[in-house]
């Protein structure tokens, strides 16, 4: 089994080449390269072979588990081009396998549309109140998100709609109000 956190596609021949001895693999994007055609069209190439692909709202880093027993993690996580580091053994795979299995659990399949929740929230909504009410600017959040500039303000415009508030400050206090912001 591979398994894997990405933040775009990365399609080799040596995936297609397991992927047809029957090895399982799951790749987690985050939830902004829906959009992305490069992503979507690795995700239907994946999908047709008998891979898996879920998108989660944020991804904590680039990450790549063989079998449960090596991991590649990037030695600078906020680049992931500037190498990697192979970890073996239990105490420092399974851990990674760990946070991967539960962001596997919390994502979304990604064929389908993102899920909304109980107050009619996407993830990346929900993730984009937590980052802003944590003091990030639209900016931060943003590249936290893999969104754009002009995204996350449409966003945070619409969410300032749907909570009634003319302010963001307003839409903080409403969205506490209404437990938006609830983990």
């Amino acid at each position: 089994m591979v398994a894997g956190l990405a933040d775009g596609p990365d399609i080799t021949q040596s995936s297609s080449v397991a992927l047809e001895r029957g090895v399982v693999i799951r790749s987690i994007f985050q939830d902004s390269f829906r959009n992305d055609p490069d992503t979507l069209c690795y995700a239907r190439w994946l999908a047709e072979l008998g891979g898996l692909a879920r998108t989660v709202p944020l991804l904590p880093m680039r990450l790549v588990i063989v079998d449960r027993s090596a991991a590649l993690v990037p030695s600078d996580p906020g680049d992931g081009r500037r190498g990697a580091l192979e970890l073996h053994g239990a105490a420092l795979v399974q851990p990674l396998y760990a946070l991967f299995d539960e962001l596997w659990r919390s994502g979304a399949d990604f064929g389908r549309p993102a899920p909304r929740d109980d107050q009619d929230l996407t993830g990346s909504e929900r993730a984009l109140l937590h980052l802003l009410g944590n003091g990030h600017t639209d900016e931060s959040a943003g590249r936290k998100l893999g969104l754009s500039l002009r995204t996350v303000r449409r966003m945070m415009q619409d969410l300032m709609n749907r909570l009634g508030a003319e302010s963001r400050f307003q839409a903080g206090a409403q969205a506490v109000r209404q437990d938006w912001l609830r983990p």
